[in-house]
This record gives structure tokens, sequence and C-alpha cells, in this order.
């Protein structure tokens, strides 16, 4: 065996020793890392190294040795190793993790739950995008399960507590979760839970930060567009300025939550995030009521839209809001007096052909158009259906977005 590999592999496991001895979470963190190009340097010094079980020995926890070893072996194998070996490898590391982080008291470890979890999202996503299989993420989001868990098992003061991890691993479980819809909705719920801590102070800004994108980007998946909101306008406020990229990927989901609730942004918002031309195409078609130009540029657009898992919310959500629009911009023609207040289905109709180009739609559509705005009180008035007029009310007939029916799924 060479000598330089022996004094590594010996020095690394002294190190290691000494860390986990006097609870030294960030000197761990320094060397159980998991970036690539630290690993393929460790891993090329550790290449002629057959057993690491000989160098653990000294380590007086049997599963800190377990956990140090196999480490060893994921760094010396990994550039050899095909990416679902790898993965299976790094699964094994992360078990013996969890049985360590089980067995210690405080939160000295987490530096080291934040590296080895963030691992575990990465090394999935890498194996799904190379054979498009989700058991990868399934894997990965069993793991952050447990470690959720054990996290929130301590029942410490918070603030000496391994509750402290417990957002920045409940953000990770949401990522997974709407990456490939893998993980089941148990394991998204646990992470539901751990919002009862979100505002608990011990937490850093960051760590709130991030859980509330990831809980917006949830929320929205599922159609609860009220609190998406809420959670993206938060985690956009508090992301610092200087994380433009982040910003600009919050304000991407903020823009859809927040027109399915009637608030459009500015151009020069759109300019400074440079989300023009795209969102401002959207922006203009959604307030002109211009349903087809809407949905055109959504379809020119949809691979943008579906990796972000924003395309179908945009395209079922927002076609009753353009007609509500179309039907203001008509009531705009006919004028503002008493007799305003009725509008005859035949103008109604020949508006929402126009606006939606499709020549063919029937009074009956169009009446069933009405019907879900006055049902959802996004419109108020009336409906007579001999007499062929929608009557509508001369007090507010269209109600603010906001303070109108939820348009949210329950």
């Amino acid at each position: 065996m060479d000598e330089d590999v022996n004094s590594v592999a010996s020095a690394f496991v002294n190190s290691a020793q000494e860390a986990f001895m006097f609870e030294n979470g960030e000197a761990l963190t320094k060397l159980f890392v998991f970036n690539e190009q630290t690993v393929e340097i460790l891993g090329s010094k550790l290449s002629t190294v057959d057993d690491f079980d000989q160098y653990v020995i000294i380590v007086s926890d049997p599963i800190f040795a377990q956990f140090t070893a196999t480490y060893l072996r994921y760094v010396r194998d990994k550039s050899s190793q095909s990416p679902e070996d790898n993965h299976k490898l790094l699964c094994k590391t992360t078990e013996l993790f969890i049985a360590i982080l089980n067995s210690v008291q405080g939160p000295w470890l987490l530096p080291v739950v934040r590296s080895i979890a963030l691992a575990q999202c990465a090394s999935a996503q890498t194996v799904h995008s190379l054979t498009g299989d989700s058991t990868a993420f399934t894997q990965s989001a069993s793991l952050l399960l447990r470690l959720l868990i054990d996290l929130l098992s301590d029942n410490s003061p918070i603030e000496s507590s391994k509750k402290l991890g417990a957002l920045f691993v409940a953000g990770l479980l949401l990522r997974i979760s709407l990456r490939t819809n893998a993980a089941p909705g148990a394991y998204a719920s646990k992470a539901l839970e751990v919002k009862s801590l979100w505002d608990t102070s011990a937490f850093s800004r960051r760590d709130r930060t991030s859980y509330s994108f990831w809980l917006g980007r949830y929320y929205l998946v599922c159609y609860y567009v009220d609190l998406a909101r809420d959670q993206l306008e938060y985690a956009f406020n508090t992301c610092p300025g200087w994380h433009y990229h982040n910003k600009r990927v919050i304000m991407r989901h903020l823009f859809v939550a927040n027109m399915i609730r009637g608030r459009l942004p500015s151009p020069k918002l759109l300019e400074k995030y440079e989300m023009e031309p795209v969102y401002g195409e959207l922006t203009h078609h959604f307030r002109k009521g211009n349903l087809a130009g809407f949905q055109k540029a959504l379809a020119d657009n949809m691979d943008h839209f579906r990796s972000q898992g924003n395309f179908l919310i945009l395209l079922e959500r927002t076609k009753l809001l353009i007609y509500r629009n179309v039907l203001q911009r008509l009531r705009q023609i006919v004028g503002r007096s008493e007799r305003s207040k009725v509008i005859s289905y035949r103008d109604i109709l020949a508006a929402f052909r126009v606006a939606s180009q499709d020549p063919e739609m029937d009074v009956f559509e169009m009446e069933s158009i009405l019907s879900s705005l006055i049902s959802q009180r996004i419109v108020h008035g009336f409906m007579f259906h001999h007499q062929k007029l929608l009557n509508l009310s001369l007090k507010d007939p269209f109600p603010s977005i906001m303070n109108a029916g939820k348009l949210k799924r329950r």
C-alpha cells in the first residue's frame, strides 16, 4: 500500500475522531464534504486503499467508525462508479449519519446535516436526469424524512436543540416532492408540520426564507393560491437584494400567484428582474382580455412554465379571470349609465368569441362561463336566460379579485 495514501487516510480519520470527541460540527463539515471538486481530489489520494476498516479502528464510537469508513469508500469510488451506485453508497452513508445524530445531544452536528441533506438532493437529481428514474428521489425523500423526524424529536429548548435544523430539511423535503412527485404525501405532510415553528426567532432568516419559498411553491402546485402568495411574498421581501438570482426565481412564482388573484406587475418590475418578454406578454394579454393571445403565449413557452410547475395552473386558473376582463371592457363600451348594468347575450357572445378566437362558441358555453363567474363571486350580477340578458350589480359589479371568492382547490 502506498505511503502517501496511508498518511492521507490516517490523517483524515485522526482529524475526524478529534472533531467528534470535542463535538466540533464545523470541523466535521470541513472534513466530510460532498462538492465534486473536493471529493475528486480526495478520492484520487485514496484510490489505492482497499480497506478503510483498518484506519477507523482508532475511532472510539463504532457507528461513527462505520460512517467514516463508508464515507471514504464513497469518495474513493465516486469517479469510477455509476451515478446509481454512488447514490446507493451515499444513502448508506446517510443512514449511518442518522444513527449518529440520534445518539447525540444538542445542535452541534447540524452543519453536517446541511451538507449531507444537500448532497442527497443533488445526487438524486443527477440520477434522475441521467436515467429518468424517480427511485433515487424516493430514497432521498425517505432519508430526509428520517432526518426531520429525528430533529423534531429533540425536546430541549429550541435555542439549544436539533430542531434548529428542521426548517432547512423540511424545505428540501418539499423541494423533492415538487421535482418528481415521487415523495408520498406523508413526506410533504411532515414538512408542513414544521410551519408551526416558523415564527420562532431562533431560526435564521436564511432558513425561514428558504422554507417559505419551497412552502409557497408547494401551496401553488396544490392550488392554495392565497397561502402560496403569502409565503412567496415573505420569501421575496426577506431575500437580500444582492441575491438577485434568488429574488428573480421567487418573482417568477410570485407572478403566477399574484396574477391568479388579479395583481399584475409593472413593466418596470418585469424589466428589473429580466422577465420580459415572456411575462410581459402574458400580462398584456391578461389585462386586455385577449384569451387566445394569452394561451398562445403560454403554449409557446410551455417548456419554461412546465419546468417550474406553473403551466397548468396558469392555463386553468386564468381563463375565467380573462373573461371577467372582457366583460369589464364590454361594460366600458356600453357605458356606465343605469342601462349599462344590463348587457345582452348577443354582445357578450360576440365579445367572448373575439377574445377566445372561437367562432363556434355557443350561448350554452357562454352561459356556463357567466355562471362560473357569478357563482365564484368574481362578477356580481344575475342571468336572465329567457330574456338573454346579464344584469350586473350597480354597486361593485366587478369586485377586487383579492376579496372575491376563493379560487383555490380544496
